[in-house]
């Protein structure tokens, strides 16, 4: 039989996979519960409210930071970030995200000549890196003894991430169905049919009159002549460009002390 936790589930079927951090830990949890449980039986309920409190407030950063980068728009100032095939960059804060090679591998160069080769790599708190390969960490290398790293990509992942982003920078009219690339002429419409705000995109300015007149009465409180930073009638998902820019030159500009 599975035995029930302080926590109220069942221990083999409904827990999650056990995290490494915790394994080996179960009885010294069971004792710090135990102690909390006797001094204030309140404890334990206040702590699990605080850990789910803590798990929404980062659900939401995440949803966040995920809907930025989907705008192009950089996670910590909100700029638009430079798109390369395995990098993003924001040029204005200095903010950066990167993908290492699936195929390739990583070469950490040291400052006494020697190269270690691995998988992959992640740079710990202490500024150490932690190579990987298989799953399993293979090296620990303190920051001091590490001189550079080299990323060793393959001409097959390359040339597959170049067909893709390719594939993400074209456009579908949502009037014609024509597919076009992102920098040739894209008509955008900010609108809600409804109470929730959409994004349509268009090939050119005859596509995008054609949707307009197609759908004149049911486009949600006139959205062709507002603006949506001056409308609050329905659920915003996108700010219009006229806002997104009145928003950068505002962070551009220095306000002006009294």
């Amino acid at each position: 039989m599975s035995k029930r936790t302080f926590f109220g589930k069942k221990d083999e079927e409904d827990k999650k996979e056990k995290q490494i951090a915790l394994v080996d830990q179960d009885n010294e949890l069971e004792k710090e519960i135990s102690l909390l449980t006797k001094e204030d039986k309140g404890s334990v309920s206040k702590v699990i409210s605080e850990v789910e409190g803590t798990i929404k407030e980062a659900t939401k950063a995440s949803i966040r930071d995920v809907k930025l980068l989907e705008e192009g728009r950089c996670p910590s100032c909100g700029r638009k970030t430079r798109q390369f095939l395995f990098t993003t960059v924001c040029e204005y804060c200095g903010w950066s995200t990167f993908i290492t090679p699936e195929k390739g591998h990583a070469l950490i160069h040291l400052n006494d000549g020697n190269i270690v080769e691995s998988k992959s790599i992640f740079k710990i708190v202490q500024g150490d890196l932690l190579g990987i390969t298989d799953d399993v960490v293979r090296v620990r290398i303190p920051a001091g003894n590490i001189s550079h790293i080299e990323y060793a990509w393959t001409d097959e992942e390359i040339a597959g991430r170049r067909e893709q982003r390719r594939r993400e920078e074209r456009v579908v009219c949502d009037w014609c169905q024509k597919e076009v690339e992102r920098d040739e002429y894209v008509a955008v419409i900010y609108a809600a049919v409804g109470t929730h705000q959409m994004r349509y995109q268009f090939c050119s300015e005859k596509c995008k009159r054609a949707f307009e007149k197609q759908y004149p009465m049911r486009i949600h409180r006139n959205c062709y002549e507002t603006s949506c930073a001056e409308c609050n009638e329905c659920v915003k998902k996108y700010e219009d460009e006229v806002t997104l820019e009145k928003l950068e030159e505002k962070k551009e500009r220095p306000e002006k002390k009294a």
